[in-house]
């Protein structure tokens, strides 16, 4: 005899707790006010248009962030603890055999010529115009960039580089990507920032290829 077969019930519908939901609006704001920084940068940041973004109310953005100004650095405080658990993650994963200096390469790139560090800029040049602004972004800026800056310095004294030649391509690879994103202010030109990237690759493996122990091969 045939078993007849029984509709599957659907399971209780868990439900959020308020905490739940309040961290997901403040989620979705924060998603959307990066959007609007990235897209438009500070000068052309607004708030209801974050909250139009969020889909959320003026009143329950408000709620989350009181100010623009408030609003403004968690988001921008939100792109560098980003930007700090990636680079963490890619110099914890290198291998004993790795390209130290390549990782380092891309992981400049992806800081530099990406939206934490463009949208910082704007705001640090804001000078006396909003002092406690520019001063909360420096805070953010260091808080999350100096202990990165330290941990590629160690990667690269760890890879065989003496001191004074790990700091010279950790510091020059800084400020060739910072000079890149300041040319944008200028001119928005690819073919510099390939052609940059390629001639600092070139010089800095040239150093570091005379420096490196025998039997470590960078490349």
């Amino acid at each position: 005899m045939a078993i007849p077969k029984t509709s599957a019930r659907p399971g209780p519908r868990i439900r959020r707790t308020q905490a739940e939901r309040r961290e997901e609006m403040r989620n979705r704001i924060l998603d959307a006010a990066v959007g609007e920084l990235s897209r438009k940068g500070y000068a052309g940041f607004r708030v209801n248009e974050v909250a139009q973004a969020a889909q959320v109310s003026k009143g329950a953005q408000t709620h989350h962030f009181p100010t623009k100004e408030s609003l403004v650095i968690a988001a921008v405080q939100r792109l560098y603890e980003a930007s700090y658990t990636r680079s963490m993650k890619l110099i914890d994963a290198l291998a004993a055999d790795g390209d130290v200096f390549e990782a380092l390469m891309r992981d400049s790139e992806k800081f530099y010529l990406g939206p934490a560090f463009s949208i910082s800029v704007t705001m640090l040049s804001l000078g006396e115009h909003e002092p406690e602004l520019r001063r909360e972004i420096q805070k953010v800026s260091r808080k999350h960039r100096l202990p990165v800056e330290a941990a590629w310095l160690q990667a690269l004294l760890a890879w065989g580089l003496p001191e004074e030649t790990a700091r010279t391509v950790l510091y020059l690879t800084q400020s060739v990507f910072r000079g890149m994103v300041m040319r944008r202010f200028l001119r928005n030109d690819p073919e510099y920032v390939r052609f940059s990237i390629a001639q600092w690759r070139r010089l800095a493996r040239q150093q570091i290829e005379a420096v490196l122990p025998a039997g470590v091969r960078p490349g």
